[in-house]
């Protein structure tokens, strides 16, 4: 492919992938300004941390010449992310989910037959608890608000003897919530970044990147795929997260820093335009 035929794919994708983004954005009743103000905004992020990872200073003029901006509209986002500099950084996942995901995960929360354990809230010497469980999380981080969220949520049942028991392995934010919409970014946010890193990248240096795909199944059939893929992609993510937590007798690489690593799986379907 020639430069200008690459250039005309891209912007194909993006087409399609900004599509979905102006659709959701529809129903939530954006305006096409908003959106054109997020896009703008982005090229922004995107051109300021290209400048960043490569030591270079990033300027009013750099910022410009990188992404066509105007210098008025690049001298205003500078100012703005000045005050604002985390609006668009990645995030971790909620401290309610990512307390799911270790307490259904991690050896030491769950009995030999893998099951996550039954919990006291308050820390013991004896065994795990819920208040260690999100401290592990982040000091931060307050143990009975997350406790009263998933209870809310009946993630978690209160046995009334002191207990708590998880009830799901998988953290499911209620629809058109703050956390759902997070879920968008971080979910598809990283999908989209290993993809786009696996257009240019190597071959042996590609993120995994897998799908299925048949345009002819009945609507039966879609209903088995479902169920299955439920049952085989949570033991599937569960076995993921066991491997991914550090064993006790795995020695520190000293000044490595840790790297944040995110495995998913998604399930699609729709009608076939005839």
């Amino acid at each position: 492919m020639t430069d200008q035929d690459t250039k005309a794919a891209y912007l194909s994708a993006a087409h399609r992938l900004m599509q979905e983004i102006a659709a959701g954005g529809l129903r939530m009743g954006l305006s096409h300004g908003m959106l054109e103000t997020a896009l703008r905004d982005a090229t922004l992020e995107a051109a300021f941390s290209q400048f960043e990872r490569s030591g270079a200073k990033v300027t009013v003029s750099s910022l410009h010449v990188a992404t066509g901006i105007h210098r008025r509209e690049i001298s205003r986002w500078i100012k703005e992310r000045a005050h604002e500099p985390n609006t668009v950084r990645p995030t971790t996942d909620s401290p309610s989910a990512r307390v799911v995901t270790r307490w259904s995960s991690n050896r030491r929360y769950r009995d030999p037959q893998g099951q996550p354990l039954v919990l006291p809230m308050a820390k013991h010497s004896d065994g795990p608890s819920f208040a260690q469980l999100v401290e592990e999380i982040g000091p931060e981080v307050r143990a009975k608000s997350v406790l009263e969220g998933l209870i809310a949520a009946g993630l978690v049942e209160n046995l009334q003897d002191g207990t708590y028991r998880l009830k799901s392995a998988a953290f499911l934010p209620e629809a058109n919530s703050r956390e759902s919409i997070e879920f968008l970014s971080a979910n598809v946010g990283d999908h989209l970044s290993a993809a786009i890193h696996n257009i240019s990248a190597a071959p042996d240096h590609r993120y995994f990147e897998r799908a299925m795909f048949n345009p002819e199944v009945s609507p039966a059939q879609v209903q088995v795929l479902r169920d299955a893929l439920s049952v085989s992609a949570m033991a599937l993510l569960a076995d993921m997260g066991e491997l991914s937590e550090k064993t006790p007798d795995e020695a520190e690489v000293p000044n490595e820093a840790a790297r944040r690593v995110r495995i998913g799986v998604y399930f699609y379907q729709d009608e076939v335009d005839v």
